[in-house]
């Protein structure tokens, strides 16, 4: 399982709610888990910033997932990627999709927070890709799911924005992509592992007759890498084979340490977001907040009004109502 955030945002609901499900709501393979379609599709509309909506999945390898797991990883999702934010602060429609032949659960958040109409944005990759990483390291492990950092299931070669902070981890990842690239013919010697780093956005820094060292992005010290792949002299056969076995082997051993690891960053980026959205979005306080200069559009207002009774007649009521309106 991996967590996949797409690159949309612009543009109106009706594109991401009808990729989603269908033009007719009749998609096929399409599931619609939780959520209003109609209703997130309006607040998508309605919204004044660039940036209208965040999208994306979470990307299983099995066809099918143990009973229970869905809805648990849905609602733990909800809750890593938005911290201290409460249910009645989003909108969040899930769709389920079979029609690749495994599971995906595709999920839509417009970038509104609703009780203040301020901008939410629940994901943004250099702050937060660490957390929802670990989150699906300790995921894969809970339900026994695929995990695609295993040297033998990896199909692409990590780069230097999505590079673990830890050294050995880094290089490891490094690794694993390489090996993966030469099992399936794209790397065929040392020439060829060179052209993958720097096609990556890798800058090597230096070269010997058994390692080679690239610049890490974040600066510092050379990061080292050693081993047959590594090698002048290596080459695809069973040089290779022997090397992902090893890879492998190492991997697994690392499982209690990682399965650690993830742990301590989850809870360590869990405190660190939850005080930037307590901080940001006050559910308690939202009451208090002033009220923006835009009005939502009246069909937004209606749909708001359909969905449930006004909880305050304040200024922060954002959708306009003059005190007749909802709260989302």
């Amino acid at each position: 399982m991996i967590v996949r955030f797409f690159r949309r945002g612009r543009g109106g609901g009706k594109g991401p709610t009808q990729y989603l499900l269908g033009r007719d709501g009749q998609r096929e393979g399409a599931t619609l888990l939780r959520g209003d379609p109609e209703l997130v599709s309006d607040l998508i509309d309605a919204s004044r910033f660039a940036r209208r909506y965040t999208s994306g999945c979470l990307s299983f390898a099995e066809a099918d997932l143990p009973p229970g797991a869905a809805q648990a990883m849905m609602s733990e999702f909800e809750k890593v990627l938005m911290p201290g934010l409460e249910p009645r602060q989003y909108a969040c429609l899930w769709v389920e999709h079979r029609d690749k032949g495994r599971v995906e659960l595709n999920f839509l958040i417009p970038n509104t927070e609703l009780l203040t109409g301020k901008r939410l944005q629940p994901y943004y990759h250099a702050a937060d890709m660490r957390r929802v990483d670990a989150w699906a390291t300790i995921q894969r492990d809970r339900w026994g799911l695929a995990d695609p950092n295993q040297p033998e299931r990896r199909q692409a070669l990590v780069t230097p924005r999505d590079l673990p902070r830890d050294r050995q981890a880094a290089a490891d990842a490094i690794t694993a992509g390489l090996l993966a690239q030469a099992d399936q013919g794209h790397i065929k010697d040392r020439a060829g592992v060179l052209e993958a780093l720097h096609g990556a956005g890798f800058k090597v820094g230096r070269v010997t007759k058994s390692s080679i060292s690239i610049e890490p992005p974040e600066g510092g010290q050379n990061l080292r890498l050693k081993g047959a792949l590594y090698d002048e002299n290596f080459r695809a056969g069973d040089q290779l084979r022997a090397a992902i076995e090893e890879a492998g082997q190492r991997y697994r051993a690392g499982h209690s340490e990682r399965l650690a690891g993830a742990r301590a960053t989850l809870e360590e980026g869990l405190r660190i977001k939850r005080q930037e959205n307590h901080r940001r979005h006050p559910a308690d306080r939202a009451v208090d907040a002033p009220a923006p200069k835009a009005p939502a559009p009246p069909h937004v207002r209606s749909m708001a009004a359909a969905h449930s009774p006004c909880w305050s007649c304040s200024a922060a009521c954002w959708s306009g109502c003059g005190g007749q309106a909802a709260r989302w």
